[in-house]
């Protein structure tokens, strides 16, 4: 997997995964901000999965 790129998104998706909790804890689980928040949690953990599946991909031998 792209080393430097996955361990930023891996950074991000922990910053954001915090932010998140900090959210429903504050507002409930119902409120728009944490809807939003977990919107952009569930973005990067896609990227992050895309990503990996590409290196993946790559690194599997063509038979």
């Amino acid at each position: 997997m792209s080393g430097t790129k996955s361990k930023y998104i891996k950074h991000r998706i922990e910053e954001e995964r915090q932010r998140l909790g900090l959210l429903a804890k504050q507002y409930g689980l119902q409120d728009i901000r944490v809807l939003k928040q977990s919107m952009e949690l569930d973005q990067l953990i896609n990227q992050y999965n895309e990503v990996k599946y590409d290196y993946m991909r790559r690194k599997e031998p063509i038979a």
